[in-house]
């Protein structure tokens, strides 16, 4: 079972980092011409330190320089153990404090302390600087950390802490995140007849030559050619290893520093984030509501803003963890769980870091309340966030809730029995649908109550009515279920309770039945319906509900443009036309005779015919069907 791990190395500017790293490796890690003619890091190095069957471990030298804090960030996001340097003739300098905070912030609690420069110091000072160190490192994650004296040039004390270094990699679990392939990219270049590369610490997951991905945030599908690790050919990377990947598909100038490589659409592009905020204690100015802010996470900086929720500002005082949101200027990529860094643009200083609670968060309003949903979200159990989750966003995807939650494949099967499942793909809670299937009763009931002869309330009105509160997948589903259930009646477009059939209002019931009846005795010989209804003082609102429940109960069809004609009297026609023509073809003069109507009525009804698909004309003939 082979591990991967990343060692890095921070510290204050010119305190023998880079001389560490190639007295362990072998290897200088200032590679640019300007990083060499300076004798300062610039960008992120990287260096081979264990290369065994079942252990590789790389060591990272980010620049120590208050310059280049944005490349120092970078470049310890995905370390696994920390080696934070300090010199013997120097001792705890301001860069090596602010080292120190962003290592906290990250989230790293494991490393060890490394006095650089031994020869150049003196026993007495050597004493003074340990004891500095370790007053400055008692209240930090370093705090028992093992501390090792060496000389990088002279090789005095190296030989132990290559010895103590892989004793504690050996012993340091797998790395295993359960999550989909994802390497944000720290740097961009390319080789002639070779194309582009992007080079960075996968953070999650692995890869392989020609496999597909998606650049982030731009969306763009591109192919691995090729991986490299530490300048030799390999099939595959794994997570914990720096990879380099020739890409197929896109251009060196289309990729920046920050970018991100990934496999599916497990990971969001957003532009806001709740987040859990830790400000650190040495800021210099009051934090205040909406400040701008420089948001570093993984390889990625951008510019935004800090939204609180209970508060206006953060002085030095308030150390404690303050639940917010960051809103930013551009896309970025992350998941649930990533730890930050915010830095004040101006004047420059690192203010704070935490971790993201929710990836793709919406606006929220200022007060208790969104503290309460915060703080479920970062604390509550998977299953309590899973409930929580479902009912503000009512219906997700199972790769959507992976998404939100970052949990694993293996923690969703436990999960998933607590969801109903809709289609192949969609999940909701029961109380959910029962609320809507509550909601789309009450509704049909109530129309049956305002509309009593009508068949029932078309579907597009149900959801019209209620897809603002609830999706319409939902709503399809509710409605297919209940249906199913027999709770109510789908005829067409129309949906009614099962137990409900179109019914005249009792207070206008005996004239409305008198009309019917009249119409029946009319025949085939009917009057318009403004005089048929006209006698019976009907209101003009109860006189088209009537008009359109003889047509919906089938009471009663069109007969043309200003009468109907009862059913019964088609019923009568329908026989008498059929007897008298033995059930063969006939003409307009045939039916006239069988009927004995006037060209006014026959013409109509036997168009009714035809539209009721009893017969069908063909010129001048009909058939019967």
């Amino acid at each position: 079972m082979s591990r991967y791990f990343t060692i890095g190395m921070a510290g204050h500017i010119d305190h023998g980092k880079t001389s560490l790293t190639k007295a362990l490796t072998g290897v200088s890690t200032d590679s640019l011409k300007e990083e060499q003619i300076r004798q300062i890091s610039i960008e992120p190095g990287f260096a081979q330190f264990i290369k065994e069957e079942d252990l590789e471990v790389s060591i990272i030298d980010v620049p120590g320089h208050e310059n280049f804090i944005r490349q120092m960030i970078a470049g310890v996001a995905g370390i696994d153990l920390v080696t934070l340097v300090i010199a013997a003739d120097e001792g705890i300098m301001p860069q090596t404090k602010e080292h120190l905070d962003i290592l906290s912030l990250l989230g790293i609690n494991k490393g060890i302390v490394v006095i650089t420069k031994i020869n150049q110091a003196d026993e007495e000072l050597l004493e003074i600087i340990l004891d500095d160190i370790k007053k400055t490192l008692s209240d930090t994650f370093l705090k028992d950390a093992p501390l090792f004296l060496v000389d990088s040039l002279s090789q005095e004390g190296i030989p132990e802490l290559k010895n103590a270094l892989k004793e504690i990699l050996v012993n340091m679990p797998k790395k295993q995140s359960n999550q989909p392939f994802r390497l944000p990219i720290d740097h961009v270049f390319t080789i002639k007849g070779q194309g582009t590369i992007a080079r960075g610490t996968i953070y999650n997951g692995n890869v392989s030559i020609q496999q597909d991905l998606t650049l982030l945030p731009s969306d763009e599908t591109v192919r691995v050619r090729q991986i490299q690790r530490h300048q030799e050919q390999a099939e595959t990377a794994f997570e914990g290893q720096r990879a380099a990947l020739n890409l197929g598909g896109v251009s060196h100038q289309d990729i920046s520093r920050g970018d991100v490589l990934v496999e599916n659409d497990f990971y969001s592009v957003t532009k806001r984030i709740d987040i859990a905020f830790q400000s650190l204690d040495s800021i210099n100015h009051i934090i205040k509501q909406r400040q701008a802010i420089k948001l570093h996470i993984a390889t990625q900086e951008v510019m935004g803003n800090i939204i609180f929720y209970d508060r206006n500002e953060i002085s030095q005082t308030d150390t404690g963890i303050v639940l917010c949101q960051i809103q930013v200027n551009q896309p970025i990529v992350v998941a649930r769980g990533d730890h930050f860094i915010v830095r004040r643009p101006t004047p420059t200083e690192t203010i704070g870091g935490g971790w993201v609670i929710d990836p793709l968060a919406s606006k929220h309003p200022f007060g208790p309340q969104t503290i309460k949903e915060l703080k479920l979200k970062a604390t509550g159990t998977p299953k309590d966030r899973l409930i929580s989750l479902i009912t503000e966003q009512s219906v997700l995807t199972k790769n959507e809730i992976l998404k939100e939650l970052a949990i694993s494949d293996t923690e969703w099967e436990d999960l998933k029995t607590t969801l109903l499942k809709i289609d192949t793909e969609h999940y909701t809670l029961k109380s959910i649908i029962e609320q809507i299937n509550k909601a789309v009763l009450a509704l049909i009931k109530n129309y049956h109550e305002m509309f009593p002869m009508r068949q029932g309330i078309n579907k597009a009105e149900i959801l019209s009515d209620l897809k603002t509160t609830y999706p319409v997948i939902l709503l399809e589903f509710t409605l297919d279920r209940l249906n199913h259930e027999d709770h109510i009646k789908i005829i067409e477009q129309y949906i009614s309770l099962s137990n409900i059939t179109p019914a005249l209002p009792n207070e206008w019931k005996k004239r409305l039945e008198t009309i019917e009846e009249t119409l029946i005795n009319q025949g085939m010989e009917v009057i318009k319906w403004e005089d048929l209804i006209k006698p019976h003082n009907i209101p003009p609102t109860i006189q088209k509900e009537y008009y359109y429940y003889l047509l919906h109960t089938k009471r009663a069809y069109i007969f043309d443009e200003d009468r109907l004609i009862s059913n019964k009297a088609v019923e009568k026609a329908y026989e008498l036309l059929k007897e008298y023509t033995n059930a063969k073809a006939f003409t307009l003069q045939t039916a006239r005779e069988a009927l004995n109507l006037s060209r006014k009525n026959l013409v109509p009804l036997l168009e009714l015919l035809d539209e009721l698909n009893f017969t069908k004309r063909s010129d001048n003939t009909r058939f019967w069907l």
